[in-house]
């Protein structure tokens, strides 16, 4: 009985001294923040905003012009927004019995849309129909 407590003193003893979290996780040479502030730059923005700005131009006059979506008395019969071909679907019923009561029901056709809505295309996505 003696031993046993002895080896388990003696494992638990060496087990302990082999998991130091220091020895078990490596010191980073950088904390989060250098990390940070190098990839992103030193400035309150950092780099990708500045390369943002790059990319960016200042409107234009054409840029605000919205009269083709207004309408006025000579365009507001005409459609901006065209709906998007959605078929209709015609399925066959064959006769058949009623599940509860046994009664027979003839045969019908049934149609219904292949898509659940209508969707609409953008002005100028979808050339307009003649």
């Amino acid at each position: 009985m003696i031993k046993k407590l002895t080896i388990a003193a003696l494992a638990v003893v060496t087990l302990a001294g082999c998991s130091s979290k220091e020895a078990m996780l490596p010191k980073p040479e950088q904390d989060m923040k250098t990390v940070f502030n190098g990839a992103m730059g030193s400035t309150g923005q950092g780099k990708l905003m500045d390369e943002r700005s790059v990319l960016r131009r200042s409107m234009t006059e054409a840029d605000t012009d919205y009269s083709e979506f207004v309408r006025t008395e000579a365009t507001q019969l005409e459609r901006k927004f065209t709906l998007l071909p959605n078929p209709t679907l015609f399925m066959f019923v064959a006769p058949h019995l009623a599940t509860n009561d046994g009664v027979p029901v003839p045969g019908y056709l049934t149609e219904f849309k292949l898509f659940t809505k209508d969707h609409y295309a953008l002005p100028g996505e979808v050339a307009p129909a003649m």
